[in-house]
C-alpha cells in the first residue's frame, strides 16, 4: 500500500484477480442465481462496497468473469496452428464449458451476457485466427471445425476433455482441411 492508506496498482490487480477467481468458482459451482455477492465478497476477502466498486454489481461480475476466460485471443500472434491449438485447448477444458453452461443458463434473463460471451468467445477467437493467418472467410470455418461435434459433446457431459496432444492433433486436422 502506498502511505494513504489506498492499494497500489499491483494490489488493485491481484484484489482484483482474487475477486474473479472466488466468483468464478462460486458460479460453477453453485450457478449464477445461487451466489450472493457478499458471499464472493467474503470468500475473496474484500468489503462489499469494494466489489461494487472494483468490478460492479453481479451481472457485471459474471461479464468480467467471461471476458476473462476468452483472454487467450489477446496473446502475442503466433502461427495458425499454434493458436488454433491454444484456441482449442481453451475452449474444450473442463473450466470453459462449465462456463458456457452456465452463460447459456443465464442467457434468457441475460441476453447481454450472452452477447459479450459470443464477442469475447467465438469472435473474438476468429479474430486471432485472423491474425495467425486465416482468412477472415475461413476463420468461422477453422473455427468450426477445431471445436465440432466434441465441444457439443463437452456441453453435454458426454466426454471428458481433450489432452494437449489431442488438442494439437485436432488444430492440425482443421488447418489441414481448410487448406486443401
Amino acid at each position: 500500500m502506498n502511505k494513504r492508506g489506498r492499494p497500489t496498482a499491483d494490489e488493485r490487480a491481484a484484489r482484483d484477480e482474487r475477486i474473479l477467481d472466488v466468483a468464478t468458482d462460486l458460479f460453477l459451482e453453485h450457478g449464477f442465481a445461487g451466489v450472493a455477492l457478499d458471499r464472493i465478497a467474503a470468500e475473496a476477502g474484500v468489503t462489499k462496497r469494494t466489489l461494487y466498486t472494483a468490478i460492479g454489481d453481479k451481472p457485471a461480475l459474471l461479464r468480467a468473469v467471461v471476458r476473462r476466460q476468452h483472454t487467450y485471443a489477446d496473446g502475442p500472434t503466433r502461427g495458425l496452428e499454434s493458436t488454433a491449438a491454444s484456441i482449442g485447448g481453451a475452449l474444450l477444458s473442463d473450466r470453459a464449458v462449465a462456463l458456457h453452461r452456465l452463460v447459456i443458463a443465464e442467457s434468457s434473463r441475460s441476453p447481454e451476457l450472452a452477447r459479450e460471451f459470443h464477442e469475447a468467445g467465438p469472435l473474438a477467437a476468429q479474430q486471432a485466427l485472423i491474425r495467425a493467418g486465416a482468412t477472415p472467410g475461413t476463420a468461422a470455418e477453422l473455427f468450426t471445425l477445431l471445436l465440432g461435434e466434441l465441444h457439443r459433446e463437452r456441453l453435454l457431459g458426454l466426454a471428458p476433455a481433450p489432452t494437449a496432444t489431442e488438442v494439437t492433433a485436432r488444430a492440425a486436422r482443421a488447418v489441414a482441411v481448410l487448406s486443401t
